[in-house]
């Protein structure tokens, strides 16, 4: 499959891209097989990606069979992710030749409860972190919080509360979700409010340098005065607002300037500077504390795509109007390498805003859902693209989720071997690599499972699969393969210290919930529905199989016994 191919399939349905990929004959690799084949790849210098040194392959992910296949001369394992700034997916190579990788993610302002927009960026940069590290590189992820803000100074006058209290204890709230989502904490978390010597000073060599002016105790960028602002948002300056959290104010040079420091006003937390009591503008927050915490420049700069403009254009311009040398500063690669950008969240295929009453938080929707099934379903866009959530797609999410698991249970209490002395089944897992591989293409690794997933059911259920001769290695091969794909996507009920067994459970109770039904009520409606049926009343039978189906309840009939599944609601 060409690159342009992979590229037109990111925002198709999972079910659309297992079709493209069991009918491809060839593959376009960037991942676990010869990267530099000519038949693959006209210039080798393009693609080429780090190589794994001997023995570097992190011990935490996997055995052996990993590291022999992330090893192997001819199975380099790379990733080409796609660069806000040149428009283009670029071969990923870090600054530093020793595997070190700095990233800086964006974080949240912290006056209210996440909602699933906040979901969709976090767990999109979990599993870049999750992926990098997995091949070889040491990654410092930094995100921040920022706690002193325009929203959060409003929000703690509504509630009466001290604004720093208010937003310490959202950004706790905020961990608590992510904890429940399967993100991993980010190596470094620090506070705006910990940096407002870093901004100060930032603030000051911006004036020295020429870039920012002063107006009665109000600093503002002068955007004007720096050559090629615009560049990474691709804006012009006449189609620039200034993107504040406040109206314009007239005593700007340019509307498009913005506050870098904001004179003291009553009730407000303030702190002492060269041009009076205040407190920083919203922008000076990140490019200040990525220079102190990480460097002039880091390999990857992340966030929404409504971060693009005009917040992170104006990280880039305070960077560069901080850095004393222009020459340098001028240099597209300056203060971030890569600028990567996950898309949307359209509610019902409308834009997610208070304002339409479309809003979620994440709390909201993992009332009714596994957080898993919505992790599931966040993976099942490639990051890039907008995602349209509704209740039906969270429904199909988990039920995929669920059948995933359970799968993956009876695979699991079929096979008793010790797993570890046989390799990963090759064809899953280098299907999983390339799509990773590829700008992070997560559709295309769920539609890798499903043809695993079916040779898992053929080979514990079938009679057939049950007499192969090989059952046991591609079982174990398959499980092994599966262990590592769903620990790159934050899947893997291990990681949240749990067994397959107990997230069925938890699916379960989560489908209750929709349902508005106890066990008890289920099970009533089933031995109704047998009573039913010993009376030959398979009309009323029918019925309660029916009803329970619309709820998303649905009977299963074995030898052992009937029980149940948690299903997406029928809509007959």
């Amino acid at each position: 499959m060409s690159a342009s191919s992979l590229v037109r399939l990111e925002g198709r349905s999972i079910r659309t891209v297992a079709m493209a990929m069991a009918m491809r004959k060839s593959r376009f690799t960037l991942g676990a097989r010869n990267l530099y084949s000519d038949r693959r790849c006209a210039s080798k210098e393009r693609w080429a990606v780090p190589q794994l040194a001997a023995g570097s392959w992190p011990h935490r992910l996997h055995s052996t069979a990993t590291r022999a296949l992330a090893e192997s001369e001819h199975n380099a394992v790379g990733l080409v992710l796609h660069n806000s700034m040149t428009r283009q997916k670029e071969p990923f190579r870090p600054m530093r030749d020793d595997g070190v990788v700095t990233m800086y993610v964006c974080g949240v302002t912290v006056y209210d409860y996440s909602h699933i927009g906040h979901a969709r960026a976090y767990v999109s940069f979990d599993i870049l972190y999750r992926f990098l590290e997995h091949l070889g590189y040491n990654v410092t992820y930094c995100r921040n919080f920022t706690d002193i803000d325009d929203k959060i100074i409003d929000r703690a006058a509504q509630v009466g509360r001290d604004p720093l209290e208010l937003s310490k204890e959202f950004a706790e709230e905020f961990n608590k979700d992510m904890d429940m989502l399967g993100c991993r904490r980010p190596t470094l978390e620090p506070l705006a409010t910990q940096h407002i010597p870093d901004m100060i000073d930032s603030i000051a060599r911006i004036i020295e340098n020429g870039h920012g002016y002063v107006v009665e105790g109000d600093v503002y960028f002068d955007v004007k005065s720096l050559p090629g602002y615009g560049k990474l948002s691709g804006r012009q300056l006449d189609d620039n607002r200034a993107g504040e959290r406040v109206s314009v104010d007239e005593r700007k040079k340019n509307p498009g300037d913005f506050a870098l420091w904001k004179s003291a006003k009553p009730g407000e937390p303030t702190w002492e500077s060269p041009w009076g009591p205040g407190r920083p503008g919203w922008h000076i927050e990140c490019s200040s504390m990525i220079r102190a915490i990480l460097g002039e420049t880091i390999d990857i700069h992340g966030g929404g795509s409504d971060l693009l403009f005009p917040h992170h254009e104006n990280e880039l311009a305070q960077a560069r109007a901080t850095c004393c040398n222009h020459q340098h500063s001028s240099d597209p690669q300056y203060f971030a390498r890569w600028w990567v950008h996950n898309g949307f969240v359209n509610v019902d295929s409308e834009k997610m805003s208070k304002s339409l009453g479309n809003f979620f938080t994440i709390r909201s929707v993992l009332e009714s859902y596994h957080p898993l099934a919505l992790r599931w379903f966040l993976v099942g866009t490639q990051y890039r693209q907008a995602i349209n959530y509704s209740h039906r797609a969270l429904d199909e999410a988990s039920d995929r989720l669920f059948y995933l698991y359970q799968t993956l249970f009876d695979a699991t209490e079929a096979l008793d071997v010790d797993r570890e002395e046989y390799p990963m089944e090759t064809e899953m897992i280098r299907d999983v690599y390339d799509a990773l591989g590829d700008d992070l293409n997560t559709p295309l690794v769920l539609a890798a499972f499903s043809p695993a997933l079916k040779t898992l059911n053929d080979l514990v259920h079938t009679k057939k699969g049950k007499k192969r001769q090989d059952r046991v290695p591609v079982m174990a091969g398959i499980l092994n393969a599966f262990d590592v794909s769903l620990k790159l996507l934050g899947l893997h009920p291990a990681q949240q210290d749990k067994e397959f067994q107990d997230m069925l459970t938890e699916l379960k109770v989560s489908a209750l919930q929709r349902a508005d039904m106890s066990e008890e009520d289920v099970q009533g409606a089933i031995d109704t529905r047998a009573e039913a049926r010993a009376a030959k009343d398979y009309e009323a039978a029918d019925s309660v199989r029916k009803a329970l189906e619309s709820k998303g309840i649905y009977i299963m009939d074995t030898p052992q016994g009937t029980s149940w599944r948690p299903g997406c609601p029928s809509t007959e």
